[in-house]
Parts: C-alpha cells; structure tokens; sequence
C-alpha cells in the first residue's frame, strides 16, 4: 500500500498551479515536495549508519560497536531507518487545492484523504510574512530573511490558519475567487 501510494504520487505535478477545471471545480492546485537539507541530513544521517553496519555485518561480521545486539533488531533497524524512513521522506508532499466548495490540504502519503476548510467559514484572508521557528507573525516589524511569505486564514470560530505556499499571491487570489463566487 504505501509503496503504491508513493509510486501514484508521481504522476501528481510538481509545484505547478493549474488552471480551473468546470468539471471538478478546481481553481488552483499546488504540491510542494518536503525536501528540506536539515530533515534531510536528520533521515540519511541514520539510514547511512544503518547501512554501514548491515553491509559490514555481512562482509566482515558485526563491527565492535554492536556485538551485544541480535541480528533480528540490527535487521528491524535497518528495514525501518535505513529503507522505511527514507523512502517516507522522498514520498512526502504537501498538497494544497482550492476548489469551489472550500479549501483542501494533504499531506501525502500520510494523511489518506484531505482536511477541508468550507469557503463559508473563511473571514478574512491575507498574505503575511511568518517566522516558522519563533511561529510569530511579521506584521509590526519588518521580515526577517528567515520569515516566509504565507496566507493566514481567519476563521469566524476565531481560529487563524496557517497555509504555505510556493506562490502566496496565486493562492490568496485563487481563495479571494472561490469566496467571491460562493
């Protein structure tokens, strides 16, 4: 299931926005692969070891660090940091869609079908910059370099959204639409 699910990740497109599709109601469609170079160094760091030991246990029995451990765990460990992980991270993308009806977000392969935000439950609807460390929002002071460009959503629960985006501005214009013509 997962391998399948990754493999039909694939023919989804990469980051490119779409045009509206009368048939589906899709106004804007965006998916951004997480491959960040500190997860990245976090996953492979790991799954190299891991790999080190496996091929060194095999050619040249266990190295001097892992004599005590049973070769059942060594090849636990291996299957799910040095294959699992990694293939998790390569598959990862965060997709966001805007149709007619509301707004959609997934995070495949992970969550298996979208979380739906109605257009009705939108109040206010802006693009601001946002430091993800500090999770404090740029609006009284000028950006940082690290701080992103993202639409912040205002619920009328009083609830505020987050959504990052490759392109803010065509994503704020694309929620502005579907809201217009809801």
């Amino acid at each position: 299931m997962f391998i399948w699910v990754c493999i039909w990740s694939g023919y989804i497109n990469k980051g490119e926005v779409t045009a509206e599709h009368p048939e589906k109601g899709l106004i804007f469609r965006e998916v951004q692969n997480l491959h960040n170079n500190v997860f990245l160094a976090s996953v492979l760091y790991p799954a190299l070891l891991l790999w080190y030991i496996e091929i060194h246990s095999l050619a040249f029995g266990k190295p001097a660090g892992v004599q005590n451990v049973p070769d059942f765990c060594l090849l636990a460990l291996w299957f799910i940091f040095g294959v699992l992980f990694p293939l998790l991270f390569y598959c990862t993308k965060h997709i966001t869609e805007v149709r007619k009806d509301g707004i959609y977000i997934r995070l495949a392969p992970l969550n298996p079908s979208f979380k739906k935000i109605p257009i009705y439950v939108i109040e206010e609807c802006k693009i601001q910059a946002y430091e993800p460390f500090n999770e404090k929002d740029c609006m009284d002071k000028t950006p940082s370099k690290r701080a992103n460009f993202v639409v912040t959503l205002k619920l009328i629960t009083g609830k505020r959204v987050v959504i990052s985006s490759k392109n803010p501005k065509e994503l704020h214009q694309a929620i502005m639409s579907a809201v217009a013509n809801f």
